[in-house]
């Protein structure tokens, strides 16, 4: 078993080109240990119990069926054993491909921009099929790890991630035991701050009827509000006395414009609340604009 490197200790696929193996035989008998691609690799004698150790000589890489025959003291050779298939495989695999978000992992108004609230995200990507892939961050080091399916794809759910920007990279270790280099970099940013309140809502002066457009006294039951907010957040416009009014999503730089559904007739103290583009919030809402609706 410790020649038999890589994730498995019994499956006969080794970096080894100079495995130790054993047997067993009659007591006292010369073995010799032969390989179907190099020849007699080694020679050994059993011990009292019939039990024999040893170290091959060079295995050249590939798949080799080793056997065993003995000689007794009278020098009279067995039959081969049944064959031990084993593998010598020194190659490094190639370097997996780079990790890549999930969608359900990527939160926000967008799931491909690769930032996120999800402090665990699921990662996935391909390797060598049957190797040991390892996610590691430029923050955090080791992140997870997983085994790639026969056709070579991995799926790794991280632990958890500290807020801010990552350089992610998955490393295959393959069965034998070979490390790959790492893959190319994902960068993904984790954000899970709530974003602060948006500005004090505006009237429109277009939608700020009768002799002042400055006093938010209107007779327009669905007036356009303006105001500012983190670049492409969610908005939401709110009124004490009808509940949510509107929303709309803030520009390139934080500007945003609601036309409202239809506003009772009365007083409003109407105030606007941001969820930001990774998906952090509702935040606090902003200081209210007092607006009258006076359709008398």
């Amino acid at each position: 078993s410790a020649s038999d490197s890589g994730s498995s200790s019994t499956d006969n696929i080794t970096n080894d080109t100079t495995p130790t193996l054993t047997g067993s035989s009659d007591a006292g008998a010369s073995i010799t240990v032969s390989s179907s691609v190099d020849g007699a690799v080694g020679t050994a004698t059993a011990d009292g119990a019939g039990l024999w150790t040893l170290t091959s000589s060079v295995l050249t890489e590939g798949a080799h069926n080793l056997t065993a025959t003995a000689t007794d003291a009278a020098g009279n050779t067995s039959a081969a054993s049944a064959a031990l298939a084993i593998t010598v495989d020194t190659t490094a695999p190639t370097a997996p491909s780079a990790p890549d978000l999930d969608s359900a992992s990527d939160s926000g108004s967008s799931s491909t921009d690769d930032i996120t609230n999800v402090t665990t995200p699921t990662l996935s990507g391909t390797a060598e099929a049957g190797a040991a892939v390892t996610l590691t961050s430029s923050v955090d080091g080791a992140v997870g790890s997983a085994t790639a399916d026969g056709s070579g794809n991995w799926s790794i759910t991280s632990s958890a991630l500290a807020d801010g920007a990552h350089d992610l990279t998955a490393a295959a270790v393959d069965p034998a035991g070979n490390s790959s280099v790492a893959s190319a970099v994902l960068a993904v940013t984790i954000d899970t701050a709530n974003p602060a309140a948006p500005g004090v809502a505006d009237l429109d002066a277009a939608s700020d009827t009768g002799s002042s457009s400055t006093d938010n006294i209107t007779n327009d039951t669905t007036p356009t509000l303006t105001g500012t907010a983190e670049a492409d957040a969610t908005v939401t416009l709110t009124s004490d006395v009808d509940g949510a009014v509107g929303s709309a999503t803030a520009d390139g730089s934080g500007n945003w414009s609601i036309t409202t559904t239809t506003l009772t007739e009365g007083a409003h103290q109407l105030s606007a609340q941001q969820t930001d583009q990774f998906g952090n919030g509702p935040s606090i809402a902003s200081v209210a604009l007092t607006v009258s609706v006076d359709t008398t």
